[in-house]
């Protein structure tokens, strides 16, 4: 472009970003790179272009800083003038106006600028936070890319997140990382303008490329900040390279093959700009190093781009910016507006006045929660990506079918969730999904299919992995832990399938005979226990042979607003979750009958149903004269009915439930806890788990 078509664009884009578009900033910055070059012979328009963009940096870590637009505006102008100055009086006089104008932005940023260690945490912390959030998202449309190789926006917005990090990484200088997305951004643009084909290898070697990035965003955050990570970049630059089948003419060649600068230089020159994190271009670098004049500059230049399509900025839309916010203040905030809500249920009263104040109360208490819960999409991105690698090492045909990832739980469980899940993934792979010929002789189809799904269920969370391989076989799991010792032959037949399937989570248990990279060592099972055990959670396997395996991870809600039935059982209240509960009734003599003097039936109009005590689950006596006389009927996850033995009903209220903390995390049947009105502790039961560990004990 000319420089009347680059401040044209540049004076669009500043008048489109005043209405809200914060995406403009990163176009702003490219264009204003480009109008470098027109001013390379000029070395305060350089220098006043550098500060220039570190505002628009400063502006994309922190948007809305007073008078930022009308401050570039005013800076372009003096670059306006600058460029089309009709003689060297006017020409002087431009460059005065650009130094005093420096001067201020320097003095004002002097003012404004938080101490210089404090903000390189925080500005770090930001970056380390956003890469990996951009990383997540690129790979995710490595993804679809692959699917969909035609679309052309798919390739557009990658191009733009490498470009984006690229640029915050020449800011921070962050030299190792910059080099990697600057080459690969290479080869987008490579793809982009038509120059190469995308072919499989391009997606290979781009997904290749995500993974080292997270390797030194990794490092990174492990060690001291560093400009050069200790990670090599050279092999893969090699196979970047292999890949690009029509690589650009570099800038360096040009000059070398007219003459106009030696290969030595050239080197020179490149190893400057690695230093700058590539936040200097390469003819920038050459005239300030008088290895070249302005004038050769731009007639090289011409001649490379002289077989690029023009493209100008494509201008996304931006309708909800995002902002970054420290995890502890959104927990705080989430805390007090709990409290809050707490205490408006203790307010006695019914005006038209406090059911106001209770209805805005609760959907604050909604809002504060979105703000600490996040949706599994990315989680399931990652798993995606995991079923595809693996499916190509291992040589099957694998269809990974996810359910549920709008869900939005907890962040903190998000993150722990990825490596169970990972290890869940490799075995259906590896042990479920048999060969394609294993497939086709049982009349199944070559490709295999994984169900990853999410849901909510009352007051859990529950993530299935389910797969439709061989299934899990009862006799052979048995016949490794008699061998291991881990229970014994009479023991064995006694055992119902549910205890079998739970032995291939103790640790070392492995029913696979060869060892491989993927798993076989019967560690990857004992790891998932462990993590859904420290959160709180239960891991339920049903498993039918030569048709399926589903793996269940519960977990109960940490923070939440229910519908709950509130109950008494002697002077200790329970909440029933409104979802599991069928009916409540009043209980009569001829009601329930004993079965073996050991296990109760209630005979509810023809149907029979176990009974379960609450006061001999918890350990509670019954008031003395008051026999229990309420029961309240529920349903577990399998849709199973079962009655609890109460004394009284009380109320069905909305009710916040919060985590027992790490004090009551081994507490059983109890899943969180809220406060009542009075400021009395209701403990929100955990039906699945109450009824399957008042059945074995026999509290009936």
């Amino acid at each position: 472009m000319t420089k009347e078509e680059q401040f044209s664009v540049i004076t669009g884009l500043l008048l489109n970003y005043e209405t809200g578009d914060f995406l403009l900033l990163s176009d702003l910055s490219d264009t204003l790179v480009s109008l470098k070059d027109f001013f390379l012979d000029i070395e305060a328009a350089c220098l006043f272009i550098d500060k220039l963009l570190n505002c628009i940096t400063a502006e994309m870590k922190k948007a809305g800083i007073p008078g930022f637009a009308e401050g570039i505006s005013a800076a372009i102008d003096l670059l306006q003038r600058l460029a089309f100055a009709l003689d060297e009086t006017a020409k002087n006089d431009a460059i005065q106006a650009i130094n005093s104008y420096a001067c201020r932005i320097k003095e004002k940023a002097a003012e404004s600028a938080a101490p210089e260690e404090e903000y390189d945490k925080e500005t770090l912390q930001i970056f380390f936070v956003e890469a990996r959030d951009r990383l997540g998202s690129a790979q995710e449309m490595i993804l679809k890319l692959e699917e969909n190789p035609n679309d052309m926006d798919i390739i557009q917005n990658l191009f733009r997140v490498f470009h984006t990090i690229k640029g915050e990484c020449g800011f921070l200088k962050i030299a190792t990382l910059g080099e990697l997305t600057h080459n690969m951004e290479s080869v987008l643009d490579q793809l982009r303008s038509g120059k190469a084909g995308l072919s499989q290898a391009h997606i290979d070697i781009l997904l290749e490329g995500i993974d080292l990035s997270k390797e030194i965003l990794k490092s990174l955050e492990k060690k001291e900040f560093v400009m050069f990570s200790d990670i090599s970049l050279d092999a893969y630059l090699l196979k970047l390279k292999a890949v690009s089948a029509a690589p650009k003419v570099s800038l360096g060649d040009i000059l070398v093959a007219e003459g106009k600068m030696q290969e030595e230089d050239v080197q020179k020159v490149l190893q400057k700009q690695k230093e700058s994190a590539f936040s200097k271009r390469f003819g920038e670098i050459a005239v300030k190093e008088n290895f070249v004049s302005q004038e050769e500059l731009l007639e090289s230049l011409q001649k490379q781009k002289e077989s690029a399509s023009p493209e100008g900025p494509k201008i996304l839309e931006r309708a909800d910016p995002v902002i970054k916010i420290r995890a502890s203040k959104v927990n705080f905030l989430v805390d007090m507006i709990g409290e809050l809500l707490i205490a408006m249920g203790q307010v006695g009263g019914s005006g038209v006045e406090l059911m106001q104040m209770r209805k805005i109360t609760r959907s604050l208490q909604y809002a504060a929660m979105e703000l600490r819960t996040d949706t599994l999409h990315n989680l399931f991105g990652n798993l995606r990506r995991a079923v595809r690698d693996l499916s190509r090492q291992l040589g099957k045909k694998v269809q990974l079918l996810c359910e549920g990832e709008e869900l939005e739980i907890d962040r903190n469980l998000i993150e722990k969730l990825e490596e169970p899940l990972m290890h869940l993934i490799r075995n259906s792979l590896d042990h479920g999904l048999g060969s394609e010929e294993a497939r086709l002789a049982k009349g199944k189809p070559a490709q295999g299919t994984v169900l990853l799904k999410a849901q909510r269920q009352g007051n859990s969370i529950v993530i299935i992995v389910r797969d439709d391989g061989r299934g899990l076989d009862r006799e052979k799991i048995l016949a490794k832990a008699i061998e291991k010792k881990l229970v014994n032959q009479d023991m064995a037949e006694k055992l119902s399938n549910q205890d079998v399937f739970n032995l291939v989570f103790i640790s070392g248990f492995s029913t696979h005979e060869n060892v491989s990279l993927i798993s076989g060592r019967g560690v990857g099972m004992d790891i998932v226990r462990s993590v859904v055990i420290a959160n709180r959670g239960r891991i339920e396997v049903d498993s039918e042979r030569y048709q399926f395996t589903e793996v269940r991870l519960i977990f109960p809600l940490s923070t939440a607003i229910i519908d709950g039935m509130i109950t008494r059982v002697s002077d200790n209240l329970f909440i029933f979750p409104i979802s599991s509960v069928v009916e409540s009734i009043k209980i009569t003599k001829d009601m329930i009958s004993s079965v073996n003097k050991r296990v109760n039936i209630a005979n509810l109009r023809g149907e029979s149903i176990p009974v379960i005590s609450m006061h001999n689950s918890f350990g509670v006596a019954p008031v003395k004269d008051s026999p229990p006389q309420i029961g309240v009927v529920c349903e577990n996850s399998e849709l199973k009915k079962f009655m609890f033995v109460l004394d009284e009903v009380i109320a069905k209220r909305e009710v916040v439930i919060k985590s027992l903390g790490s004090r009551f995390k081994k507490m059983q049947g109890v899943s969180s806890a809220t406060v009542l009105s009075g400021g009395k502790i209701g403990l929100v039961l955990d039906i699945d788990e109450i009824i399957n560990i008042s059945l074995s004990a026999g509290n009936s």
